[in-house]
Order: structure tokens, then C-alpha cells, then sequence
């Protein structure tokens, strides 16, 4: 009985002590949430700022630009990027110059926040740099998708700069952006000091910017009528061509395009484009046979790989030529055929490419701006050899012989009426008149080509 009553007053004296401590307990506040700061803003108007203010907060503000030797002199070519970078597409450029510039003068004191400061407001200002210089291009026809122009994330920008052996390099290298850019751009801000920058400077650095800085590509440049073959970007070697003819009643300009080559054809095809069916079904109506079999022409079903041949008095040849009927003609490969020995194709929705021609005397005239849109070449061997790297060509009479390229190459059909030369900066005549603003969509008029998926302009 006595045991009994000592363990009851130990229990109550337990409740004594831990009711208060477990009310405690039940009234205590729950600790507080972390509240993530609010990032440094150094240029705040930039849209990049939060996104480059992470990347210093994942690399616990590692620098790039104050990282050591050679960042002074990248900081100051920076500066003068962007005080110029107006030209480049950044409006706001000379702007972020000044406010840049202020705040690496404050992190001369030394102050780690004044540096972390400095050195993320000119990460922002070089990711809206490089992203201006990336920005779409709707001049273009983009055969290719690897090739479209389109800005990188600030990431890849930032850890590209950051892994290069000399920043100072990497920032001359990339602002640049190629030979012909770097030239034109020099030349309108010769025109900026003395009053304006014309518009057919304008118009020339806009096309020039969609060309790669380096790397193995076909450069044709339809305002000089050459094809350059270029490599580590400059031309290694050059030839004639022949390009589209943008007069009346053609008005079928080369356009503007960027693709990738990946075979070649020896002994091709020519098909037939549909104003020159329409041109000629007046003389095949008199005696379709014979017209055939005497201009090695073939009715085709369709442009499938393997079409039907059709025989040439199933079509109704006045048809055809009121534009009522259509047809696909074919001319098989011969010493005749316009595509002459081999052609270059590459994905575009125009149709357009590259070929031997045998009209050898138009490579001789001044202009040559004679073709159905299509690119004639030269020295179509010479072309080839430096595509394959070995003299290539067909294995039998064989039509449409496929010869795959040891990889892509790029191709580049754009119009420049002014290059950079040996003596200065080349002109030439704006034929196409694409020097003029509203005379064309940024230099693709909306009459370029169109030729039908599958046909074949010359």
C-alpha cells in the first residue's frame, strides 16, 4: 500500500514538471522558412540578368572577366563592342558601355561585392552582345535546321567564354563573326562618323551575318557571280557561275539560302522546269515522237524515285501550252543535257543547286545572270575534288550515279554587292536590286524561284 502511494506521487510530480514544458512545446512558433535573396541585378533592363545571376550563384561567384591576366584588356574591348554595337543589332549597347564602365571603375576599391557586381554586369552586356549577333535571320531560306541562326543560352555563351584559353581572343573572335561582317561593319562606321550608314551597307551586313567564322563551306555569292570555296573563313579557291536571271520575264533571282550538301550526282537528269514545258509544247504537239526521241526527253508520272515513263502522245500537248496541263519532263544525261555532267544538290524548298553546264561561252560574259535560278559552275571537277578530296566522277553510263560526301558540307548562297579584297573593299552592280530597302523581304523577293517540289530550275 505504501509502494502504491509513492508511485502515484511520482507520477504526479512528472505531470508537474512536463505539462508546463509540453504546453511550451505545443504554443513554440515553427522555425522560420529561408528566404532566398533577391539576386544582383547589375544591368536590371536586361532580360538575361536573373539567368546570369544564377550561373555566378552555381559557380559561388567564380570570375571570368577579373580571373587573371588578359581580363583588363577584355574588359576594355568589351567596352568599345558595345559603344559600337548598335550597328550589330544591340540598340541599347552604348548604354550598357556607361553603366558597365561605372561599375568596374567601383570594383578597382577592391570590394568584393563591387566586383561580383562589375563582373556580372559585363557577363549580361556580352549575352545580349553575342544573342543580337545570333538573332533569326527571315532573309533566308533555311534548307538546313542545324544551320538556322538562332541565339544561345546565356549559359552556353558564358561557359564557352570561360573555357577559352584567352578570353580576350574569344571576345575578338565571336564579335567578328566573320571576314566579310567584320569589313562591312568597319565600313559603316566610317559612314556612322561622317553623318549615316547607307542603306546598302546595311543590307550587305545583314546578309553577310548568317555566314559561319570558320569551318569548310560553299560560299556563292550571286553579286559577284563566283562560288568560293572556303575554309577556316577565308576563300581557299574561287570559280565563275552562272546565277538566276531577275529580269522580266524570268524574275527568277537566286535567292538567298543556307543548306547542307551531302552527295553529289554524276550523269544526271535534267527535269525540265514548267515555263520551258510551256515554252516548248507547241513545236512537241506537231509530232510528239519524234520531238522526244530527237531532244532525248522522257514523260515522267510523277517525281518519285522510280516514275512510269509515259508515252508522249498521252498528253495534250495544247494543254500544256495554254497552262491547263501539266507535265514533268525529263532529258536523260548526254552531252546536251543542261545539267552537264554531275550536279550538287541540297535541301531547299526552291529547288535550287549546283551544276556543270555544256554552254560553256555564258562563263565568259561580263553578266551572268542568265540562269532559271539554279547555280552553274565553272570547273565542276575542281569543285568536286576539294567536296570529295580525290578526283570523283561516274563509274558507267549509269543514270543519276549518287556519290556521298565523306560528311556535309554547307552551302551558303547569299548576295554581297560588297566584299573585302586585296585593295579594299570590291563592289559590284546591284543587279538584282537588292541594295534598296522595300525592293525586296530583307533580299528573298517574294518571286524567287518557284519551282514546283521535285522540278528542276537551270
Amino acid at each position: 500500500m505504501r509502494g502504491s502511494a509513492i508511485l502515484m506521487s511520482a507520477v504526479a510530480s512528472l505531470s508537474l514538471f512536463s505539462a508546463p514544458a509540453e504546453a511550451k512545446k505545443r504554443q513554440s512558433p515553427p522555425p522560420p522558412v529561408p528566404v532566398r535573396p533577391a539576386p544582383i541585378l547589375a544591368l536590371p533592363s536586361s532580360a538575361n540578368a536573373v539567368t546570369v545571376n544564377y550561373f555566378y550563384e552555381r559557380r559561388q561567384e567564380a570570375p571570368i572577366w577579373f580571373s587573371g591576366a588578359g581580363g583588363a584588356q577584355a574588359i576594355a574591348d568589351l567596352l568599345t563592342i558595345l559603344r559600337r554595337s548598335a550597328i550589330d543589332g544591340l540598340p541599347q549597347g552604348p548604354q550598357y558601355a556607361a553603366q558597365v564602365e561605372a561599375m568596374v571603375l567601383a570594383a578597382q576599391s577592391g570590394d568584393a561585392v563591387a566586383r561580383n557586381t562589375a563582373e556580372r554586369a559585363l557577363s549580361t552586356a556580352w549575352v545580349d552582345y553575342v544573342q543580337a549577333l545570333q538573332r533569326p535571320s527571315t532573309n533566308v531560306i533555311w534548307g538546313d535546321p542545324y544551320l538556322v541562326l538562332k541565339p544561345s543560352a546565356p549559359d552556353r555563351i558564358l561557359t564557352l567564354l570561360g573555357a577559352a584559353p584567352s578570353i580576350g581572343q574569344h571576345v575578338a573572335t565571336v564579335a567578328a563573326v566573320n571576314p566579310y561582317y567584320a569589313a562591312l561593319r568597319d565600313v559603316a562606321l566610317t559612314e556612322q562618323s561622317a553623318g549615316g550608314v547607307s542603306d546598302a551597307v546595311k543590307l550587305n551586313l545583314e546578309r553577310a551575318r548568317i555566314l559561319p567564322g570558320n569551318g569548310k563551306y560553299i560560299l556563292v555569292n550571286s553579286a559577284e557571280q563566283r562560288l568560293h570555296m572556303m575554309e577556316g573563313g577565308r576563300s581557299v579557291g574561287s570559280m565563275k557561275v552562272v546565277v538566276g536571271d531577275p529580269k522580266p520575264p524570268m524574275l527568277l533571282p537566286t535567292p538567298i539560302i543556307a543548306s547542307t550538301m551531302h552527295y553529289a550526282i554524276a550523269n544526271p537528269y535534267w527535269h525540265v522546269p514548267p515555263h520551258l514545258i510551256r515554252k516548248f509544247a507547241p513545236d512537241i504537239a506537231k509530232n510528239p515522237a519524234a520531238y522526244m526521241k530527237s531532244k532525248d526527253y522522257e514523260v515522267l508520272s510523277d517525281f518519285s524515285k522510280n516514275p512510269q515513263i509515259l508515252s508522249p502522245t498521252s498528253v495534250d500537248w495544247k494543254a500544256v501550252a495554254a497552262g491547263t496541263e501539266k507535265v514533268i519532263l525529263r532529258k536523260r544525261p548526254g552531252g546536251t543535257n543542261s545539267m552537264g555532267k554531275m550536279k550538287f544538290p541540297f535541301p531547299n524548298r526552291e529547288g535550287i543547286f549546283l551544276h556543270d553546264s555544256p554552254e560553256r561561252v555564258h562563263f565568259g560574259k561580263e553578266n551572268r545572270n542568265i540562269s532559271n535560278g539554279c547555280i552553274r559552275v565553272e570547273d565542276y571537277r575542281r569543285l568536286a575534288q576539294w567536296l570529295f578530296g580525290r578526283d570523283v566522277a561516274a563509274t558507267s553510263n549509269e543514270p543519276e550515279q549518287h556519290l556521298q560526301l565523306p560528311k556535309g558540307v554547307p552551302v551558303y548562297s547569299t548576295y554581297l554587292t560588297m566584299i573585302p579584297g586585296p585593295a579594299g573593299m570590291e563592289r559590284f552592280a546591284d543587279r538584282y536590286g537588292w541594295d534598296r530597302p522595300g525592293a525586296m523581304a530583307g533580299g528573298l523577293p517574294a518571286t524567287a524561284g518557284g519551282v514546283q517540289a521535285g522540278g528542276s530550275p537551270n
